[in-house]
């Protein structure tokens, strides 16, 4: 079995963001761009509230969407058609590209108990499923987003993990293969936030299925590691006790918008569920004490490179 955690540690805890980029309110939607006065400073508070607490913030390169949903309805209703059109208005390209916000980076990389993840190119794709940036791609198109993400990425100086969440968890098996080439650590694909906890539970919701639910595991020849998200704003206290009494990690989910033109993201980052999880924290240190591992994603991957 793969050793993933220290053996004096009872459990795991790690907490993800997604959709990070430098969108302000003076944009569509703010998603960091007004660092420590917008999202961001709520997740600066809870950091500060729990020391010991890490999160990933997994970062889009240069994010184009506006829209989650199709705009462009007489197109949306056209099946065959549809799918060779975006649906929706997008960010003329560059717009949301790192290397012309440096301040923004600059930011990232000075949050403490923060490492930056991979979200992307463009955070859109053709057809009704506008987030999911992977879909029908091929092997060569895989490969050709990866490394601009990746350039850009190195070009802007934002200090980052190998470590992906593709948008909308979508994880094709030529991404998987073309992530392996690329030399990446892991990817967090699986989030199912429904199926009961048990120590043998696997994913049946978003992503990819029948992985661990509770754990990390070796995919691909055990050169990929993957991560499921099992806890986000409308999961109980209970379900965290139960991934924790089955030795598991609690990979709590957030997204940092939570308003987009009438959708609302049940975990997105507001006021309400930044005190829920401090609650809840505050809650499972007090019963669990020292036998939690406080850690992330890019943390635990080193750990099992070392230790496997």
């Amino acid at each position: 079995m793969l050793q993933w955690k220290p053996a004096d540690k009872k459990a795991a805890v790690c907490f993800t963001i997604d959709d990070i980029h430098p969108s302000k309110s003076t944009d569509y939607y703010e998603a960091g761009g007004d660092l420590d006065k917008g999202r961001l400073g709520l997740v600066k508070w809870l950091l500060d509230r729990h020391p010991e607490l890490k999160v990933t913030l997994f970062t889009t390169a240069n994010w184009r969407e506006i829209s989650p949903v199709p705009t462009r309805k007489f197109l949306a209703s056209l099946p065959g058609v549809r799918d060779k059109f975006f649906l929706a208005k997008r960010y003329q390209k560059d717009t949301m590209n790192l290397e012309r916000h440096p301040e923004f980076v600059e930011f990232l990389n000075s949050m403490k108990n923060t490492e930056i993840g991979f979200h992307g190119l463009y955070h859109v794709h053709k057809g009704l499923k506008i987030p999911v940036e992977f879909q029908n791609q091929t092997k060569e198109e895989f490969r050709e987003i990866l490394k601009e993400m990746q350039r850009i990425f190195n070009k802007s100086g934002i200090e980052h993990v190998k470590g992906i969440c593709p948008p909308g968890w979508n994880a094709p098996n030529a991404l998987l293969d073309e992530l392996i080439k690329e030399n990446f650590d892991f990817i967090a694909s699986a989030r199912d936030i429904f199926t009961p906890i048990s120590r043998d539970a696997r994913t049946n919701m978003s992503g990819i299925k029948g992985a661990s639910l509770i754990r990390p595991e070796a995919i691909k020849e055990n050169k990929l590691i993957h991560f499921p998200t099992n806890f986000q704003a409308n999961s109980k206290v209970e379900r965290a006790k139960e991934i924790i009494n089955n030795s598991g990690l609690l990979s709590i989910k957030a997204h940092i918008v939570k308003s987009v033109f009438g959708y609302i993201a049940i975990d997105g980052v507001d006021e309400l569920y930044m005190n829920y999880l401090d609650s809840l924290l505050t809650n499972l240190k007090n019963e669990y004490g020292d036998s939690l591992w406080f850690t992330s994603m890019g943390e635990i991957s080193d750990y099992i490179k070392k230790n496997n």
